[in-house]
C-alpha cells in the first residue's frame, strides 16, 4: 500500500473522528485566465466515447472514470485532456481533471496553470476543497493534483477512507477523470481503481502486446476496478478513414 493511502486506510479500520472536507465555494475560486487552447484533433471520436461509455457506467451522474496504461506514452494524458473538453465544450458538463501521476502534471501543465495544494493533503487534513482545485476561466473544466512533494507534511491523523473521500468529491462534479501512471513506472493508480466508477485502458494500437494488455486487464479486475473497455491510441489508418467508418 503507498503512503499516499496508508494512513487513509488505517484510519478507516480504526474508526477515527472524522474531519470535515469542505465542499467549494465557486465564488471564491481563483480562476486563471489561458491563452486560446489548441483546438480538439479527437472530437468525433472522443463524443463516441463519451456515448458508449454512458451505457457502462452505474450512474449517469457524478461518476469516476480512471484512464491507465501499461506502458509509457500510450496517449493517456491526451485522451483524459480531450475527453474532459469534449465533455464540457458540447455538453456543458462540470469536468475536473486529476493528475494522478505523482511524477508528473501533464494536465496542469498542458493548460498553463500551476498547482495547488494536492487532494492527497486535504484527504489528510480535511480542509476546503477550493485549495485543491483550480478552474479553468469561463468554462466548467476545473484542474486538480491528486499528490503533492516531501513539504505536505501529515498534520492531523487521516479521517476517512478513501472511496468516502472520493465520493465526497464526486458530488462536487459531473465528471471526474484521473490521468494515472503507466504501471511499468508506478503500481500507484491501480490503487485508485476501486474507488472509480470505471477504468478504461488506454492502448498503443499495433505497438502493445495482447500479453501486457491481458496482464493490465487482470491487475486491474483484481484491485476492485470495473473495467469498462480499452481505447486503441495512435492507430494508422492504411486505407482512407472514410472507408474504414463503413466496414
Amino acid at each position: 500500500m503507498s503512503k499516499v493511502y496508508e494512513a487513509l486506510q488505517h484510519a478507516y479500520e480504526n474508526q477515527v473522528e472524522v474531519i470535515k472536507v469542505l465542499p467549494i465555494d465557486r465564488s471564491r475560486s481563483q480562476s486563471v485566465i489561458l491563452s486560446n487552447l489548441p483546438p480538439l484533433k479527437m472530437r468525433r471520436e472522443m463524443v463516441q466515447l463519451e456515448q458508449r461509455l454512458a451505457g457502462l457506467l452505474p450512474d449517469p451522474q457524478h461518476n469516476i472514470i480512471q484512464f491507465i496504461s501499461s506502458r509509457n506514452r500510450e496517449g493517456v494524458s491526451t485522451i483524459v485532456q480531450e475527453f474532459g473538453r469534449v465533455l464540457v465544450e458540447t455538453q456543458g458538463r462540470s469536468v475536473l481533471l486529476v493528475d494522478g501521476d505523482s511524477q508528473k502534471i501533464t494536465q496542469h501543465q498542458f493548460f498553463g496553470i500551476p498547482p495547488k495544494t494536492s487532494l492527497q493533503y486535504i484527504m489528510r487534513n480535511g480542509g476546503d476543497l477550493d485549495q485543491a482545485i483550480t478552474p479553468v476561466l469561463h468554462s466548467r473544466l476545473f484542474l486538480a493534483m491528486l499528490s503533492g512533494d516531501s513539504s505536505e507534511t501529515l498534520q492531523h491523523e487521516v479521517t476517512t477512507s478513501k472511496r468516502d473521500l472520493w465520493n465526497h468529491i464526486r458530488k462536487q462534479f459531473d465528471m471526474i477523470l484521473i490521468d494515472t501512471a503507466p504501471i511499468d513506472i508506478s503500481d500507484e493508480g491501480l490503487e485508485l481503481c476501486a474507488a472509480a466508477a470505471g477504468v478504461v485502458m488506454v492502448v498503443e494500437a499495433e505497438k502493445t502486446r495482447a500479453k501486457v494488455i491481458s496482464h493490465l486487464k487482470d491487475r486491474i479486475v483484481q484491485n476492485g476496478g470495473n473495467l469498462l473497455g480499452m481505447v486503441f491510441n495512435k492507430q494508422h489508418y492504411y486505407i482512407p478513414k472514410w472507408i474504414y467508418r463503413r466496414l
